[in-house]
């Protein structure tokens, strides 16, 4: 396939904000809040780095300063495994307020060096009026998608809605949910995608494509259920997925362990194995609607958050990837797509071992996917590094990345959305 059709679909735009231009930023701003980044800091890291004083260097001219800001400013392998340490650090981003003017020019350069047809950006609504205008001075088809607060959508709804009938609105392909995860089930937002869904068959010209992180972080429920946010996130008309790795994740490699959930949460998991008893036995998951039926029973004087331990041996693991089976063949039904951040995943969920991360389950399972490089300043890499790293380590070699690139540029929100057709 031609270089010319290098996609990228998953980049959050101050993501993209490379070492020196952020550099640049705070060392011109007399608004920084030092004190808000540095206590995030002390607390993923347990110390204060020394990016107050490495940012005074370089104002005072210190040449080398530059290189030690691009040392404590991007997310690297030796910080890996925790999402804190990555919210930390991606902290400095805003720690000076700056108009999106101020960034756009050096992320829309870096775009362009690295030879991309078309990106997809996730922008606040308030930064796409603005980025949408000056859109044009650029070599790379810029699309974006607004990202919405997952505690409530519904509040900037009316202004996404005006965007997108706007006169930047061919530029507005997608909407999508971000964040932290925990604490928001997909089913939560049930009703908003609907509309979503009605507001893109009332005008399919300016249709959105749904974009939603889930199964990416899981720490606070049981793996039944990080199953079940990602089928449930595809079944509500997800058009494409970030991340879902509690999807591909060997369920063996954690080993048995105990980890706990809300009471809710087991309580709509009893709700899905009952209504999925039949696709799930079709993959070798017992469901024993008496049983479940007795267990809702018991769960119902406890509240909401109270915790439901969840112990796993090596017989409950093998039933969580027999559930993964089927939620996957669900996802394959719906031709929901799977955008892989392999560096990103790599970092944040300390999935430092390829024989472990999902994409090798996502390709055998014979699910879209598409590789991005997500916060490619933050993470140092580039898209080409990020496809390198798929090619080199799961079967296929050099023959995945053509199928990677054409997956990708199928993939496009405006083309899932049936705005555009792939030419």
């Amino acid at each position: 396939m031609p270089e010319q059709r290098l996609t990228e679909l998953h980049l959050h735009f101050h993501g993209c904000v490379r070492p020196p231009d952020l550099l640049r930023h705070l060392a011109a701003s007399e608004d920084t809040d030092w004190d808000w980044y540095e206590g995030e800091m002390a607390a993923a890291y347990g110390a204060v780095p020394p990016t107050r004083r490495v940012v005074e260097r370089h104002r005072r001219g210190d040449p080398g300063a530059a290189a030690e800001f691009a040392r404590l400013f991007v997310f690297r392998d030796e910080d890996a495994g925790s999402f804190a340490r990555f919210q930390a650090k991606a902290n400095l981003l805003f720690a000076a307020p700056a108009d999106p003017a101020v960034f756009a020019p050096g992320i829309r350069a870096d775009l362009a060096r690295q030879g991309l047809a078309h990106a997809e950006l996730r922008v606040s609504a308030a930064m796409f009026p603005a980025l949408a205008a000056t859109s044009g001075n650029t070599p790379v088809a810029e699309r974006f998608a607004v990202s919405l607060p997952r505690r409530d959508p519904w509040p900037d709804w009316e202004r996404v809605r005006a965007l997108a009938l706007g006169p930047h609105g061919h530029l507005l392909t997608g909407i999508d949910f971000s964040g932290a995860e925990e604490g928001h089930p997909p089913r939560a937002q049930a009703a908003f995608l609907a509309a979503v869904h009605e507001f893109n068959a009332t005008h399919p010209r300016r249709a959105l494509a749904i974009l939603y992180h889930v199964g990416e972080s899981f720490g606070d429920k049981s793996l039944e259920s990080a199953v079940r946010w990602v089928h449930e996130a595809a079944e509500l008309g997800a058009h494409r997925l970030g991340h879902a790795i509690a999807l591909g994740l060997d369920p063996h490699t954690l080993g048995p362990h105990t980890r706990e959930e809300p009471a809710s949460e087991r309580r709509d998991q009893i709700a899905y194995d009952l209504e999925h008893a039949k696709g799930l036995g079709e993959f070798g998951v017992v469901v024993d609607p008496a049983a479940l039926r007795a267990e809702l029973a018991r769960l119902a004087p406890l509240p909401e958050a109270a915790p439901v331990p969840a112990r796993y041996d090596a017989a409950r693991l093998t039933d969580v990837a027999r559930r993964q089976r089927y939620a996957t063949s669900r996802l394959r039904a719906l031709g929901t797509v799977i955008e892989v951040c392999p560096t990103s995943n790599r970092r944040t969920a300390g999935l430092t071992d390829p024989a472990a991360h999902p994409l090798g389950q996502f390709l055998a399972a014979g699910l879209p996917v598409t590789i991005s490089s997500d916060d490619p300043g933050l993470f140092g890499t580039t898209l080409a590094e990020e496809l390198a790293w798929a090619a080199e380590n799961f079967p296929g070699g050099q023959a995945l990345r053509p199928h990677l690139l054409a997956t990708a540029w199928s993939s496009r929100a405006e083309i899932l959305t049936g705005r555009a057709q792939v030419p």
